[in-house]
């Protein structure tokens, strides 16, 4: 008899269950491995960003049409005179920063110039036809300060800034020759067209004889103004060229304690009577090319 062995059975039923595995190719189950626990990672911690700062862009102020609410003689909303049209708008090289600027330019003498920049030429003597270079690009000039002490210091003539100052020099001669033409047939009763002749035969001056013959009175003349003229383009500062002051100013209109705003509205007041009297003495001019007749007779058939 044999002894009762404590899991005798179920080591025989695990033998003969490997063996029947064994037969029909099967492996055995895999005891499933203890599941481990879920270990609960933490978080890093999260960075809190800076806030943002709302940037907000300024736009620029709006280019009202003429005649719509424009006010003033400086900005983009400046009152504006385009001559017969009536809604145009000013070019963007004219935009008020300038004393007398109304944005009326219809030659586009104002504008900056421009220049075409051209490749070279072919230049093969043994080839039949030679390309010729084309426009690779443009050249603007965008400064055109005084930069020599010569009697023209400027890079390019026809530029803005010696525009400007041409039409200021012209302006002030046109206002003294105005009314120096008035003054003097008013006080001698000779026409300015004849004041050559009658100076050629005796020169005078407010009355009084002058005892000098008039070549060297023109000699005079000529070296005293070449003298300031030489003396004014030693300048490069472009406002004192216009503006020097000092001497030329002897009522300190433009000193220090007047504000820029009242010396702005005087620059304009004198480019506007400038130009008024370019326009007369063009007038006064012509009437007497044509019918011989002084400024006063003219005006007053006198």
């Amino acid at each position: 008899q044999r002894k009762h062995r404590p899991g005798f059975p179920h080591t025989m039923a695990a033998i003969a269950s490997l063996q029947v595995n064994a037969l029909f190719g099967k492996k055995a189950p895999a005891k499933a491995a203890p599941a481990k626990k879920a270990t609960l990672k933490k978080a890093a911690p999260v960075k809190k960003s800076a806030p943002v700062k709302k940037t907000v862009t300024k736009k620029a102020p709006a280019r009202k049409a003429a005649g719509a609410g424009r006010k003033g003689n400086i900005g983009p909303n400046r009152t504006l005179w385009n001559g017969w049209d009536s809604k145009a708008e000013a070019p963007a090289y004219l935009d008020g920063t300038l004393p007398g600027d109304a944005g009326f330019d219809p030659a586009g003498l104002s504008k900056p110039v421009e220049y075409l920049q051209f490749g070279l030429d072919s230049l093969d003597q043994n080839g039949v036809i030679n390309a010729s270079g084309n426009v690779i690009g443009k050249l603007k000039k965008v400064d055109n300060k005084p930069t020599e002490r010569t009697i023209v210091p400027f890079n390019e003539a026809f530029d803005i800034v010696r525009f400007r100052e041409c039409e200021l020099q012209h302006s002030r001669w046109a206002m003294l020759g105005l009314v120096g033409v008035i003054a003097a047939e008013k006080s001698t009763g000779i026409s300015w067209a004849d004041a050559g002749k009658v100076l050629n035969e005796q020169p005078s001056y407010l009355g009084f004889d002058i005892n000098v013959p008039l070549k060297s009175l023109v000699l005079i003349e000529v070296l005293a103004m070449g003298f300031a003229e030489v003396k004014r383009s030693s300048e490069l500062d472009s406002n004192k060229r216009s503006y020097p002051g000092g001497y030329f100013d002897p009522l300190n209109f433009a000193g220090k304690t007047t504000s820029p705003e009242a010396l702005f509205k005087l620059k304009t007041a004198e480019l506007k009577h400038g130009r008024l009297a370019m326009v007369g003495m063009l007038g006064v001019a012509a009437q007497a090319t044509k019918n011989g007749e002084g400024a006063l007779e003219a005006l007053f058939g006198q």
